[in-house]
């Protein structure tokens, strides 16, 4: 018996199920019920639903259809072997072994011509691929052709444009059969297996004795011949999920229907009469538009002419999403004889908000959106839960890190829990990943932050014995060496660039191994600048990190060469011995790996291929098996499931969420093969990736119970402009809109929610917003910058006693007051010393670098030693390679000369001065070095700052105080800088209030930056109050494009993100500490002399 039954619900043609097995028993009870699914979320549903109903499921089978199909293919049709000769891995390896024989032929010149300079057979064997999975869709799709093609009839109406297919095809088969291996393909085992059902001529024994096909939205046309075949020696039962109760396989999408038209009036004699008898248009736009697959199964299943019952179920109209699933159900729309007029459309209740469409910047934000929309459905239903949601997205890959993130890190207070499927092993395995890397190696540039992605998963960092903070401190020495890409100058030789050893890994593992040896040198070793600060104990990590490279460098030279896959079996095995020391978890993975290579030889061996295979071949092959490789499938764990449309398609749940339904991203579109032949020649039925997508969409849509919930990146992170949704979005949105309204406001902005860049809004948090978060960890922010009189402590701490304090801290605190705080009293440190690595050698010297370069190429030429400075800085990878390094440093090198030479006349024999003041009970100590004859002398190689003139006015005032009447000098890049000597009594005088700020600033965070302090103060001096503030602001501020201001310093910005936070105070201090100095200060040109 085969019967087929038509339903618009799941959940009902699981109770007809449970009626059918509960009612109609087997005969024997422990023979197994074969239920038929196409997917394992699929099967794991209906298993929990049956254990509810019958209170027990056990002894089921749910197998998927290719396997089933093929144990039935075994157990009718005689010499059918376990594994095809003619599956796609098979014939992937045949046509490896036959096409470049056939090459010559002149059917085949497309074919010669893409594989001219291929390198390593790696291009045929990505073609062969192709070929492959070609000839395996006509088996499924076309087996009419291959059976002609076999006949010798190359069916040239439909070859024309591929001549070469049906010889290459014919080819093949020979060289199969000569193997002595079986005949059956997917082709000719249909009809075989129909005509040995209809003959009667094989064990029933060996067949299930019933059979349910359960949930399956298409199967190709043989598939169901078969099955409708099968119904004559067992029960089959074929239950269909159909969104309509009328027939629709005729019906036709508008906008297809539109640009037919225009094709068709083009025609001469042809009219609108005509077209229509062809097409059919009515019906409901959405079933049009998205049920092109299930129309297609629709017909195919009509021409069976097998006996039908159907079981439909009306949809009540509650709810906006309720009556769209009716309109559906009734092929209805109401829009169908014209617009409609607003009065006319069918009204909804203003709270309806079974329908919702939320945009925002990111993907990242539609996770976070959804955690809170999410937590408020919970709230008000108390009957939901977890298990009643369903979130799908097209690419689970893409999303797992924000919503591990999200979801993951939530409080418990308010945590939901998760399970993400769909994600393949080599998706969830880091040390999966970093061995594709390794495989990579050989045409990769090797650079740092791959190398380090691969040193950084837990296996091999064990091996290796780098876990910890010696990972960090391996990270610091490379960045110190410069190391950015390759192995070494042999490496970029062999992949075509040219020869320098220059930033390479062993460039800077010279550089690291000199300075162990050596120790501080002044000067260059064998051309290797010594990298001195690797010392005792580090030197074990120092070989470690040796052996590392030398494993990098093993696997660049063993990969690069051919070999059969016996050997590259031992190399690879090799590999995982010497990058890996796996625990109990990383040992199953690694089996995986191995499993694979097993699996290739097998096939090797089956399909008697036996050529050497590159390096390129094997990387892709174990890319692509681990990538097919399933991680742990975890459905319908009573938690909120996160998976692609895919393997829960149909299945009703109470909240359906989809995120990314994105403009250009779903449906998707996969260009077809410009060789396959099934493109050139369409038919109803055949498999498209977008049809299948347009369906999901369909099915998601008539799954959702109470609510479905959409999110898409409507508004770019950069600009804010706006994006547009999928397309199926938009007929959904169109079609709402067409049909009905809200009782207060527009259906699209009922609908539609947008939310703010960051979680942090303040439209969150404010009553009169529509939008809300229950992350109430943003609000003590939210208060901050509401109440921007907030001091970052509520009164100041306890002084302390200061008795002795050290020169070296009174300048420290000078150049930055709330540093100093923090360190000094509370002990805080900011670390902003995160380690940047390259990976690229420097091309351009950046901001930073060129500082530093400049100011030690100063203290060379006033030292006479630039030249020998310039060889050793060229030796330590911080310039460009070759004469880019010349051209751009030399007139650098000359602006230096002449700085030093300017420089130079007020320096002579440097002596030290030791400094012990008496101030107001306060002993200050200290030493002033560079203390030459003429006075102290100060240096940097850019324009002087704040920070520098204050340094160099408090070192004069403690020169002075301390009885020595000399000028104290700072030369930069604007200009010579000097102060006159001072009264010894002025100058403790002004100490003095330095040390009563010192003393404020020990127990508060004091408003004194000094840039931005000495740029208010000297302009002031111009008499131009208004400019004056208006520098400061700018010196203070973060300029948005440069990201430059002073308030970027860590601390200053904790206290004081902007300059209207530093008030009054900061105008007051000012004027006490920094007008002395102002007034004080001379200047000069750099060619001004002592005229």
């Amino acid at each position: 018996m085969f019967q087929i039954y038509h339903s618009n619900k799941l959940d009902l043609q699981k109770d007809l199920l449970v009626q059918l097995i509960s009612r109609h028993p087997l005969h024997d009870p422990f023979q197994p019920e074969t239920i038929l699914v196409q997917s394992p979320g699929m099967a794991q549903w209906l298993k929990l639903e049956l254990a509810e109903t019958l209170q027990i499921a056990a002894n089921i089978d749910f197998p998927l259809p290719a396997s089933f199909l093929w144990s039935s293919f075994t157990a009718v049709l005689d010499n059918v072997p376990t594994r095809s000769a003619f599956n796609k891995e098979a014939l992937t390896w045949g046509l490896m072994e036959l096409l470049p024989q056939q090459l010559s032929l002149p059917e085949f010149a497309p074919l010669q011509r893409y594989l001219d300079q291929d390198v390593g057979q790696y291009k045929l064997y990505q073609l062969c691929g192709k070929i492959a999975d070609i000839f395996d869709q006509y088996l499924v799709y076309r087996p009419e052709w291959i059976a002609s093609w076999e006949a010798g009839d190359d069916l040239p109406e439909i070859s024309r444009s591929q001549p070469w297919q049906p010889i290459l095809w014919r080819t093949l088969q020979q060289h199969i059969l000569g193997l002595g291996l079986s005949h059956w393909h997917r082709g000719n085992m249909f009809n075989g297996f129909v005509a040995a059902l209809n003959a009667g001529r094989f064990d029933l024994s060996q067949l299930p004795a019933r059979l349910f096909v359960f949930g399956i939205s298409a199967l190709p046309q043989n598939f169901v011949e078969a099955l409708q075949a099968l119904g004559q020696r067992i029960d089959v039962h074929l239950m269909v999920c159909n969104p309509c109760r009328y027939y629709w396989g005729d019906i036709v999408d508008p906008k297809y229907l539109a640009r037919i038209n225009q094709r068709w009036l083009a025609k001469p004699g042809m009219s609108v009469e005509s077209l229509t008898e062809n097409y059919h248009s009515h019906g409901n736009p959405l079933l049009a538009s998205m049920g092109k697959l299930g129309r297609d199964y629709l017909h195919q299943i009509q021409d069976l002419g097998a006996p039908e019952i159907e079981l439909f179920e009306d949809n009540h109209r509650l709810s906006l999403l309720q009556s769209v699933q009716q309109d559906i159900l009734e092929l209805d729309d109401p829009s169908s004889a014209g617009v409609l007029e607003a009065e006319q459309k069918r009204l909804l209740p203003g709270a309806d908000r079974s329908l919702q469409l939320h945009s925002t910047h990111s993907p990242l934000r539609e996770v976070e959106v959804l955690y809170d929309q999410l937590l408020a459905m919970l709230d008000e239903q108390s009957d939901l839960s977890p298990r009643d949601i369903i979130i799908m997205m097209p690419d689970v890959a893409a999303y797992a890190p924000y919503i591990e993130a999200v979801f993951g890190n939530a409080p418990t207070d308010r945590y939901i829990p998760f399970s993400i499927s769909d994600r393949t092993l080599q998706q969830e395995s880091p040390l999966l990943q970093s061995f594709l890397r390794l495989l990579g190696l050989p045409e990769s540039r090797v650079t740092v932050s791959e190398v380090l992605e691969i040193l950084e998963v837990p296996a091999v960092l064990r091996q290796f014995s780098l876990d910890g903070d010696r990972f960090e401190r391996i990270c610091r020495w490379i960045e110190a060496c410069q190391i950015r890409w390759g192995i070494d100058a042999q490496q970029r030789v062999n992949q075509g660039l040219p020869e320098f050893e220059q930033n390479s890994w062993r460039f800077g593992l010279r550089r690291m191994l000199a300075g162990f040896a050596m120790g501080q040198s002044d000067s260059l070793w064998h051309g290797i600048d010594p990298y001195a600060e690797i010392e005792g104990l580090e030197a074990e990590d120092l070989g470690q990190l040796a052996e590392f490279v030398e494993l990098l460098e093993s696997c660049c030279d063993r990969l690069q060469q051919e070999k059969p896959v016996s050997a590259w079996f031992e190399v690879i095995n090799d590999i995982l011995l010497r990058a890996y020391q796996p625990d109990e978890q990383d040992e199953i993975l690694l089996s995986q790996i191995r499993q694979v290579l097993e699996q290739l030889q097998q096939q090797l061996s089956d399909s008697h291929y036996q050529q050497p295979l590159s390096w390129a071949i094997i990387r892709d092959y174990l890319t692509v098996e681990l990538g097919n490789s399933r991680a742990g499938q975890r459905f319908m764990v009573g938690a909120v499931n996160f998976c692609t449309l895919m393997p829960m398609r149909s299945i009703p749940f109470r909240v359906v969420c989809l995120l990314g339904m994105n403009d250009g991203v779903y449906p998707r579109t996969i260009p077809p093969m410009g060789f396959d032949l099934m493109a050139e020649h369409p038919r109803r039925g055949d498999r498209s990736r977008r049809d299948d997508d347009r369906y999901l969409f369909l099915e998601a849509l008539l799954s959702a119970r109470q609510t479905l919930y959409i999110s898409y990146v409507g508004r770019s992170v950069q600009d804010n402009s706006p994006k547009v949704p999928s397309v199926l979005v938009s007929e959904l949105i169109e079609y709402c809109q067409q049909n009905y309204r809200f009782e207060t406001g527009e259906l699209k902005q009922q609908l539609l929610t947008e939310h703010p860049l960051q979680p942090f809004s303040s439209h969150y948090f404010t009553s009169q917003s529509t939008l809300f978060s229950y992350a109430d960890e943003w609000l003590p922010l939210l208060r901050r910058q509401g109440n921007t009189e907030q001091s970052f402590i509520a009164r100041p701490l306890a002084a302390e006693p200061l008795e002795e304090l050290e020169l070296a801290d009174l300048l420290a605190f000078a150049r930055n007051p709330v540093r100093h705080f923090f360190q000094r009293r509370l002990k805080v440190f900011f670390n902003s010393s995160s380690v940047e690595l390259q990976d690229e050698e420097p091309f351009q010297l950046d901001g930073l670098t060129l500082y530093q370069l400049k100011q030690r190429l100063l203290d060379a030429a006033i030292n006479e030693q630039q030249s020998q400075y310039f060889e050793r800085i060229s030796a330590s990878g911080l310039l460009p390679v070759g004469i880019a390094a010349e051209l751009q440093t030399r007139k650098l090198r000359q602006d230096c000369q002449e700085m030093a030479d300017k420089i130079r006349p007020h320096i002579d024999q440097p002596g030290r001065i030791e400094c012990q003041l008496d101030i107001a009970g306060v002993a200050l100590n200290g030493w002033l070095t560079a203390v030459h004859s003429g006075g102290l002398v100060r240096y940097r190689a850019a324009n002087a700052k704040g920070r520098d003139i204050v340094q160099l006015w408090l070192e004069h005032l403690v020169l002075s105080a301390s009885g020595y009447p000399l000028q104290s000098y700072f030369f930069g890049l604007n200009g010579r800088h000097w102060f006159d000597p001072l009264d010894q009594g002025n100058a403790l005088d002004y100490l003095q209030e330095w040390l009563n700020a010192y003393r404020q600033g020990f127990c508060e965070p004091l408003p004194l930056p000094a840039d931005t302090s000495w740029i208010l103060e000297s302009k002031r001096l111009e008499k131009d109050e208004e400019r004056a503030v208006m520098e400061a602001q700018k010196c203070f501020n973060i300029d948005p494009y440069t990201q430059m201001g002073e308030s970027r310093d860590l601390y200053i910005n904790r206290v004081y993100p902007d300059y209207s936070a530093l008030g009054p105070r900061f105008v007051a201090l000012a004027e006490l500490l920094y007008q002395p100095v102002a007034q004080a200060l001379q200047q000069g040109d750099r060619e001004a002399d002592d005229e």
